[in-house]
């Protein structure tokens, strides 16, 4: 039974399912899943896991913003696909990371509360839990070393959905085109300007997928930019355009670089931790 009630969390964390994992169940039962990950939980580890991966433990600089994630996509018959996803961001001196959103409305328009992700550079380990429905509010805690932190990178560059859960199949044809492509690849940098209030740096990626690399009848190009600030030693604006997915933005506003109230990097009281069967182990078998 407790396998169930966690499913959908398993699912946005697939990437990581070579990390030691254990779930944290609240003590009131889950009698409610989501069929597919909610964007809000994808939002809050993108908001957490690369900069641990990318950053490491940044100490002494802490600030809180939000982070605003835009998707925008062009049909052929003209249609525009467009979404947004608020988190909001927080980082301690001690190098802790916390990332909030709430998750999407049920049918009824009524709060299905809100997922947060928290990261501990001290002991390694991810935290992430449902808060404010009874419902469903629990947490899976994910023991994450840097190893397991660069994986989740690679999984998460291959994905072009909001839902961080890849088929491994996509996953091994998506590194492939990115090595049969890296001749293609031209990085420039950019100069400095200011986004959210702080100085910023950066760099434009251009990248030429040949045909047939993706079962693409013809070249085509993918464009990101990553804006990162010297002084926070952290991403504020990241831009992708690909033909494939449309276009991506992401962007720190609302900065604020004062020491954040310390019980927003406590996880719950009133949990229990229970273990959860490896899904590398699984996948062996089959």
């Amino acid at each position: 039974m407790h396998r169930i009630k966690v499913i959908f969390l398993i699912l946005a964390l697939a990437p990581l399912a070579s990390a030691q994992r254990q779930a944290v169940l609240a003590s009131q039962p889950a009698s409610t899943t989501a069929s597919a990950p909610d964007p809000a939980i994808h939002a809050v580890i993108s908001a957490v896991m690369p900069r641990a991966a990318n950053w490491g433990a940044v100490k002494s600089l802490p600030f809180s913003a939000t982070e605003t994630t835009t998707r925008e996509q062009n049909l052929s018959d003209g249609t525009v696909i467009k979404s947004t996803v608020e988190v909001q961001l927080t980082r301690d001196s001690e190098g802790r990371l916390r990332a909030e959103s709430a998750l999407k409305p049920d049918a009824s328009g009524a709060s299905r509360g809100r997922v947060v992700t928290l990261w501990n550079p001290n002991d390694g380990k991810s935290v992430t839990w449902i808060s404010g429905n009874p419902s469903a509010t629990f947490a899976s805690v994910t023991h994450l070393p840097e190893s397991q932190l660069n994986s989740f990178l690679s999984s998460l560059a291959a994905t072009s959905t909001t839902s961080t859960s890849v088929p491994r199949q996509r996953l091994q044809t998506a590194s492939l085109a990115s090595a049969q492509s890296s001749a293609n690849l031209q990085t420039e940098s950019l100069s400095e300007q200011s986004v959210g209030g702080v100085l910023a740096t950066g760099t434009r990626t251009t990248q030429v997928i040949p045909a047939g690399t993706v079962d693409n009848d013809r070249d085509f190009t993918v464009v990101s930019e990553t804006w990162t600030s010297a002084d926070l030693k952290t991403t504020v604006r990241q831009v992708s355009s690909d033909p494939r997915t449309g276009t991506v933005t992401t962007e720190l506003s609302n900065i604020d670089r004062t020491e954040p109230d310390a019980t927003l990097f406590k996880v719950p009281a009133n949990v229990r931790v229970t273990d959860l069967p490896d899904a590398t182990a699984s996948d062996q078998k089959r």
